[in-house]
């Protein structure tokens, strides 16, 4: 079946769905509905008014339903879609063999081989590699889990159907399984009954680890050794380089649910699920590990080993006569039973400090059993499952990923604020000026800690902080330093920020400090992070700390925030001057640096194609060491199907490697930067014009997005605001993005870049940097996906909600010039003449997805014109109301393939 028979299919099942399980009639509206929306988008003037007379009819009941089936239709096309890229996927491998196809880890070792990098290159380039992704809860993946394990399920009844070995029975037989299977999601609430708790998300977050990224990592680990072993024998990686973190349990900034027990919880959870996953594998090598020692004979160090742990545990005592000569099944069944006494241990008590910790098991206990295994059986043997097992215990330890801590600096600051104060050290230490606070908490880092109670300070905020670093010492001190990833400070202004930091973990008597990362997320603060880190670098106490971890800093650059102070234009050129200046720092002060890009899923947020923008970024910034957060329904779109979260993490090792390796690096002509300043001075000002300084913008924003009701939704455990007030500087930068891609304006992707090239009177210079300088292409070829998703006649519906009517035509009128201005510049720069143009399957599947986004749109337009109406907003009717809105919100989610 093709894409277009398996769509067909899924569509026809999903019909007779909504036929049986709601009413024929309903179908038959729904069917209606749909019909008028393709009349509309092709050039029907009297359906556009047809349409919103059809829904506006609708009761709230049938409205449901109708949302419903156009979301769980977006679903099953966005499950066929997957289905047919892993087709091609694997077309475009089996026309190319035995050549690599493109993009992938042995094209760019055989491109680094004809280039003529050297081995001995290669090797300095693969003893920095570094490669992590970190897995974010922020409030944008729209689907619950319950729902992605049914997608899951759907996934592989599809895969089954595609196999031309299937009879004429079995092709029925999955038929009918997809059928059911589509019912029960049909019968599935869509929209979580109550609110989600850090720990569902933390579960979440675990269930991809287990299900996707536990068998997908260590596969691309085998790719880059099949690539180095065919163009760079010889050549070997011999550390983890490619891993993941998590924010999931850890990240506290302006969350008030992630306290220090649902940390200390999420430690446990991350190493469940790392012991029980490698006592089952180590389990099940026992079961058929049968090499007999008679024959390959064990080396002495692995007999020694095991005569030291006897006396046997009574099962394992049994093993060990049962199959007296098969050392090797021994010592996989000892570690099984290591792993089954860590899993009852009370990990949680031991951190939250509840009773005296005893000794635990650690992955080098169980890496040295395996290697030496490895290294005494053949290799078609040790490189199978062993090695395999052993690869797993290397990648993911026993923590599964590392959780790294966000704090706010302005909390931080309050706490030690607080402490200082109950010292009589200082009274005021939050209101000194910067370089005061610096020196001082540069004397204090080199005189002894003082005595303090095990709950400093008097509000319950500080005691809250102060617990959190507590934490660090207990974690790290039993379980080992690999459990935490960094300290991240949001919102990170100043040197001060940091060594707060360094202060409070050097007072609750850390012995071991994690890395601490400044979160540059402002146009102000990436401007001055160079002279920060400058500062840092040159101060002692602080070189002694980077020294505890082999010489390295860690700085994270965020799109999000910057984006929302700036816009889209100017953000992205700060970013990158920003990056270019931090790796200028480091390297004159020899520091080992890994820049941690904070992105989002959506173009405004730093979204996009990630082998892309490693490319565009400043030469000589990525170094081989790259880190970046995977978040909310990127994770589930990326990673759920197993093919394509291979596929992509192997086109970021490859854009890593290529973007390290030695080149000739030709600096960005000063003309281009002179134009790049120019542009983005004027993008800037034309954003914030709108943004900050228009009045009453912030009320035509509340009233022309649904903004008030994704605040409402259960999707995050995280409030939408960091403050209660509507103002743009408070509120998040996700469901600012969100509401906006739901309204189909899509404002942050693109608004003020119009503005910005139109003020460069030179189209061939723009040409010339669009042609020459991949950052400038990658820019604008990303916003052409914003435009092309953005929708000024969808728009115009939600701005006439807005109750000011004055107000509403002033500010779409900008936003649609603009908008106009835009896409004409952007065409004409990169000489196309469809927006998408290099990517026409993508810019198809948009085109072919709009008549069914649109009546999702007006069924929420009337959805949000009902609810304002409501005398009480609270009331039965409201929550009738709220659940069609919920679904209108998946269902654009999934149709647009982007929320925040």
């Amino acid at each position: 079946m093709d894409l277009s028979q398996t769509i067909h299919l899924l569509g026809d099942l999903l019909g007779q769905v909504i036929s049986e399980l709601e009413s024929s009639s309903l179908f038959e509206t729904e069917e209606r509905i749909r019909a008028l929306a393709k009349a509309r988008r092709a050039g029907d003037e009297s359906a556009a008014q047809d349409l919103q007379q059809e829904v506006a009819t609708l009761q709230a009941e049938d409205a449901r339903v109708i949302a419903a089936a156009f979301a769980a239709y977006f679903d099953l096309v966005n499950l066929a879609e997957e289905n047919e890229r892993v087709e091609i996927l694997r077309r475009r491998e089996d026309e190319s063999y035995p050549e690599p196809i493109k993009e992938s880890i042995g094209e760019t070792l055989a491109a680094l081989k004809a280039r003529g990098v050297t081995g001995e290159q290669l090797s300095m380039l693969l003893e920095n590699l570094s490669i992590e992704l970190v897995l974010t809860a922020h409030p944008t993946e729209a689907r619950r889990r319950t729902v992605l394990s049914k997608m899951e399920r759907l996934a592989h009844l599809l895969k089954l159907l595609k196999r031309d070995s299937l009879s004429r029975r079995q092709r029925e037989s999955a038929v009918k399984s997809i059928y059911a299977e589509i019912a029960a999601l049909w019968l599935t609430d869509r929209d979580r009954g109550d609110g989600l708790t850090v720990t569902d998300e933390v579960r979440t977050g675990l269930y991809f680890v287990d299900q996707f990224f536990w068998d997908t990592i260590p596969a691309i680990y085998d790719e880059l050794d099949a690539a180095l072993q065919q163009y760079y024998p010889g050549v070997r990686v011999n550390h983890p380089w490619l891993k993941l973190a998590s924010w999931i349990g850890g990240d506290r900034d302006g969350n008030p649910n992630v306290t220090t027990e649902v940390t200390a919880e999420t430690l446990r959870l991350h190493r469940g699920l790392a012991v029980e996953n490698h006592r089952r594998t180590f389990q099940e090598l026992g079961r058929h590990l049968s090499v007999s020692s008679d024959r390959i004979l064990p080396p002495l160090s692995l007999m020694e080993w095991i005569e030291s742990r006897r006396p046997f545990p009574p099962h394992v005592s049994y093993i060990s006569q049962r199959y007296a000569s098969e050392a090797y099944r021994l010592v996989v069944s000892l570690l099984a039973n290591d792993l089954a006494e860590a899993s009852r241990e009370d990990m949680k008590a031991h951190l939250l400090g509840d009773y005296e910790h005893h000794a635990h098991v650690d992955a080098n206990q169980l890496i040295q059993p395996l290697e030496l295994i490895v290294s005494a059986l053949p290799p078609m043997l040790a490189q199978d499952e062993v090695q395999a097992a052993l690869t797993r215990v290397e990648i993911f330890g026993l923590h599964s990923v590392r959780l790294d801590l966000r704090e706010d600096s302005s909390r931080l600051n309050v706490a030690l604020s607080e402490i200082l104060r109950a010292l009589n050290i200082q009274s005021d230490f939050g209101n000194l000026p910067q370089d005061e606070r610096t020196r001082l908490l540069g004397r204090l880092l080199q005189e002894p800690a003082p005595s303090l109670s095990r709950h400093p300070g008097v509000t319950a905020e500080t005691a809250e902080t102060w617990s959190l670093f507590q934490l660090i010492g207990r974690a790290t001190e039993i379980y080992g330093a690999e459990l935490l990833g960094p300290f991240i400070i949001s919102m990170a202004h100043s040197a001060a920020d940091v060594l707060t930091v360094l202060l409070l973990a050097k007072w609750a008597g850390c012995k071991s400090i994690p890395q601490i990362a400044p979160l540059f997320e402002s146009i102000q603060d990436l401007a001055q992070a160079p002279d920060i880190l400058d500062y840092l670098f040159n101060l002692d106490v602080y070189r002694e700390h980077l020294a505890t971890g082999q010489n390295e800093q860690m700085v994270m650059i965020g799109y999000s925030d910057s984006n929302k102070d700036g816009g889209y234009l100017r953000a992205n050129w700060s970013l990158y001057q920003a990056q270019e200046e931090i790796t200028r720092v480091a390297q004159e002060h020899s520091v080992r640096l890994t820049i941690f890009h904070g992105r989002g899923g959506t173009i405004a947020r730093g979204g996009g194609p990630a082998n892309s923008a490693i490319r565009a970024q400043p030469a000589g910034s990525i170094n081989g060491r790259f880190r970046l957060t995977e978040q909310g329904e990127i994770i589930a779109s990326r990673y759920s199907n197993p093919d394509l979260a291979r596929r992509h993490l192997e086109q970021i090792v490859s854009a890593v490697i290529l973007a390290s390796a030695p080149q000739t690096e030709q600096s960005v002509p000063e003309k281009w930067r002179d134009a790049m300043d120019r542009m983005s001075k004027v993008a800037e000002q034309t954003y914030r014009a709108l943004v900050y300084e228009t009045p009453g913008f912030v009320r035509f924003w509340e009233s022309a997005t649904p903004l008030d009701e994704i605040k409402r939704l259960h999707i995050g455990s995280r409030p939408a605001a960091r403050a209660r007030s509507g103002a743009v500087t408070q509120i998040r930068a996700i469901p600012w993005v969100f509401s906006w891609m739901q309204s189909r304006f899509n404002l942050p992707g693109w608004y003020s870049l119009g503005m910005g090239l139109a003020s460069i009177d030179d189209l061939s210079l723009l040409r010339e940097m669009y042609n020459g300088w991949p950052f400038f292409k990658t820019m604008l070829n990303n916003t052409e996906m914003s435009l092309l998703k953005a929708d000024m006649e969808i728009s115009a519906l939600y701005v006439d909600l807005v109750a000011e009517k004055n107000l509403a035509a002033e500010i779409f009128n900008l936003i649609r010039s603009e908008y106009e201005r835009t896409r004409e510049s952007v065409l004409a720069i990169s000489g196309h003449q469809t927006l998408l143009e290099l990517e026409p399957s993508t810019q198809q599947a948009v085109h072919l997805r709009n008549p069914y986004v649109d009546p999702l749109n007006y069924i929420q337009v009337e959805t949000l014109r009902r609810l304002r109406s409501l005398s009480d907003p609270e009331g039965e009717e409201a929550n009738a109301l709220r659940e069609v809105m919920a679904l209108t919100i998946n269902g654009i989610a999934a149709g647009l393939r982007n929320t925040g």
